[in-house]
């Protein structure tokens, strides 16, 4: 319902709260300290902001630092948690914000922790209210909120560039692979017909070139649907916790790729951690709570071997010893750990490994970029100089 209601200065505050009635609406605000003095009826949306369809929780990384710096910044100058989530429900910029801050207001008002609120919402990862719980105990909950909102938009941006980084040679393949199949199925057939029409002996590009189109006419639909087989069969794989933990592994072994993949995963490793040791987070704490925000099952299995490990007493360089650390990862970290400043060497080697994956990306371009195109060009290349070729011997 929309409301008017006036606070305890005197001051109109406007908003939507969630009630069955009026009357119940009215028990929601005065609980809040709003004395109500106009309620309306809104009809519900059939899809909020921020809500997919079947009824899955969404909001973009860029809205979750927003919401989780602005909360932040209200409760570091001096705004009670209760009073920032209500200016948040009644003044955020996306509906999506506004719904999720009206939520945490209703919890809180009925006695909740921040951290089970935000446990109960499936927007954030769970490491989150990790963070607030042990803010909540330390009295430090607008820094525990700045430094997730940081990490969540390094992730993010770290993400967003091997992601673009990967799209450009990915379009040019799915290119290549269309003049490929117009040339072998469209262009080259014409032309062996034309030359075929004349009784002129094929040179041996030409006749290449025609066997190969013969093939891709011929078995075209058994090569689509093989493929297309192969695709669905990897991503129903993809979708059980076997196949996910055995591609997810396998991406890591991929030329260049698998190095971009690897600096990254190390890269979050770092940053996470870091903050959930600054936090005050005990270790072992802070790993298990890492482990869920990992994508890469792989990666994700040695994590939570490794917790299982500091759980028996081994340290933490020791427990991440082996496959997936890189040697020196593992010094620092084992340097970090007798200097007694852990979170600081996982920070500074969270920002190695981003640029590390910047560097990376950039020869990865470089190097595959101008492959496709010679690919490309090379197929371009040898239909014209079959072509020509044809076209000389019927002049002889």
């Amino acid at each position: 319902m929309r409301y008017l209601a006036l606070d305890a200065a005197g001051r109109e505050r406007r908003g939507v709260v969630e009630a069955r009635d009026p009357a119940d609406a009215a028990t929601r605000l005065r609980k809040r300290g709003l004395h109500p003095v106009e309620l309306t009826s809104v009809a519900a949306p059939r899809r909020a902001a921020g809500v997919r369809s079947g009824g899955e929780l969404w909001l973009r990384s860029g809205d979750k630092v927003l919401f989780l710096s602005q909360l932040a910044l209200m409760l570091r100058s001096g705004l009670t948690l209760l009073h920032a989530l209500d200016a948040l429900a009644e003044r955020a910029e996306r509906a999506a914000l506004r719904a999720l801050a009206g939520r945490l207001r209703d919890a809180v008002v009925r006695g909740q922790a921040l951290s089970e609120a935000l446990a109960s919402e499936r927007l954030f990862p769970p490491l989150l209210a990790h963070l607030v719980r042990t803010a909540e105990s330390t009295g430090r909950l607008d820094e525990a909120l700045r430094r997730a909102a940081e990490s969540i938009e390094r992730r993010a941006a770290l993400r967003f560039q091997v992601l673009t980084s990967l799209t450009y040679p990915a379009i040019v393949l799915l290119v290549s692979g269309g003049v490929f199949w117009f040339l072998t199925a469209r262009v080259v057939p014409r032309i062996a017909r034309f030359l075929a029409g004349r009784g002129v002996e094929l040179p041996w590009t030409t006749a290449l070139l025609v066997d190969i189109s013969e093939v891709v006419t011929g078995y075209g639909p058994w090569i689509t649907g093989a493929c297309a087989a192969a695709c669905v069969t990897l991503l129903c794989a993809y979708r059980t916790r076997r196949g996910r933990f055995l591609l997810d592994g396998a991406t890591l072994r991929v030329p260049l790729v698998g190095g971009v993949l690897r600096a990254a995963s190390l890269a979050h490793f770092g940053r996470t951690l870091s903050v959930l040791l600054r936090s005050g987070l005990p270790m072992l704490q802070a790993l298990e709570a890492l482990g869920p925000t990992v994508r890469n099952q792989s990666v994700a299995r040695s994590l939570a071997r490794a917790a299982e490990a500091v759980r028996r007493g081994a340290s933490l360089s020791a427990a991440l010893a082996g496959p997936g650390l890189t040697p020196l990862a593992e010094q620092v970290i084992a340097v970090g750990e007798r200097t007694g400043a852990l979170d600081d060497v996982l920070e500074e080697l969270a920002a190695h490994y981003e640029v590390l994956v910047q560097r990376r990306l950039k020869t990865l371009a470089s190097l595959v970029e101008p492959a496709l195109l010679l690919v490309v060009g090379g197929l371009v290349g040898l239909v014209y100089i079959s072509f020509f070729h044809a076209v000389f011997q019927l002049a002889r």
